[in-house]
């Protein structure tokens, strides 16, 4: 497993020097730490793949989102989501996940599963700048999973990118 702690610390659950300088200087939470290891633990408890990278994870409120590799989704996820029910039960806050990407939407779709996305907008504002704008189809409001508030500093915060999230 790849986690913004090294093998050594995730096996024997103490940061050693190095990791511990990243979490003084801010460059990893104690959150991501806590997370990669429960992840480390549970991935060994379940006897699942050890091929999971984890980046990060975003904090908001009441959502803790999960930021991992490529196509490992379903990895973190665990079958019959055991995975990501023990990390919600831990933490006890709800738990997205979502591929590491600046890509406004499918970080969008993975935060907003099982409701759809109808399309993404650029608006030209008359000074010269750009906002996107990701529409979601008012039948799919009673699936959101989160806030869309949340699902735009999601975005901010991964793409860097200002968005509009709408539903029409």
């Amino acid at each position: 497993m790849k986690s913004p702690i090294c093998d050594i610390c995730l096996k024997s659950g103490i940061l050693c020097p190095g990791c511990q300088e990243k979490v003084t200087k801010g460059e990893i939470s104690e959150l991501e730490v806590d997370i990669s290891l429960k992840l480390y633990n549970l991935l060994q408890k379940y006897k699942m793949p050890q091929e999971l990278t984890f980046h990060k994870a975003i904090e908001t409120d009441d959502t803790v989102v999960l930021v991992v590799g490529e196509n490992q989704i379903g990895t973190i996820v665990g079958k019959g989501g055991k995975v990501v029910k023990s990390l919600q039960k831990d933490l006890e806050k709800k738990i997205r996940v979502i591929e590491n990407t600046d890509d406004i939407k499918k970080i969008a779709q993975d935060l907003i599963h099982p409701a759809r996305i109808a399309g993404v907008n650029i608006l030209y504002l008359p000074g010269g700048g750009k906002k996107k704008k990701l529409r979601i189809p008012v039948e799919d409001e009673k699936k959101l999973p989160i806030d869309t508030s949340i699902v735009e500093d999601i975005i901010l915060r991964m793409a860097g990118e200002s968005v509009d999230v709408v539903i029409e």
